[in-house]
């Protein structure tokens, strides 16, 4: 149905990234955004402690809707614009961020 992904945990870092696809026949049914909270959760539960995981990032590009919504919907405010980056990244881009509840 698709993938969800924790992305550059660094020990000790207070940030890390988390990305998300879903296949087409998927969409719209609601698995992204359960996807996007069981790893949310996870990570904040898994990387937390005294010096841990206290700022999940998500980046898509502008002209994706949907993700924003996803991320929006599961409390990824929009933090800023992103320029572009090609190729890896050819358009411009979202920041989105989660900060753990304390």
């Amino acid at each position: 149905m698709g993938h969800a992904v924790l992305k550059n945990v660094t020990p000790g870092a207070s940030s890390a990234e988390v990305g998300y696809w879903t296949a087409a026949h998927a969409r719209g049914r609601g698995v992204a955004p359960r996807a996007l909270e069981a790893l949310t959760d996870w990570a904040f539960t898994a990387f937390a402690g005294r010096h841990g995981l206290t700022r999940l990032e998500l980046l898509h590009q502008v002209d994706n809707t949907a993700s924003c919504r996803v991320a929006r919907k599961c409390g990824y405010e929009l933090s800023s614009l992103v320029a572009a980056a090609p190729p890896a990244f050819p358009l411009e881009g979202h920041l989105h961020a989660r900060v753990r509840n304390l």
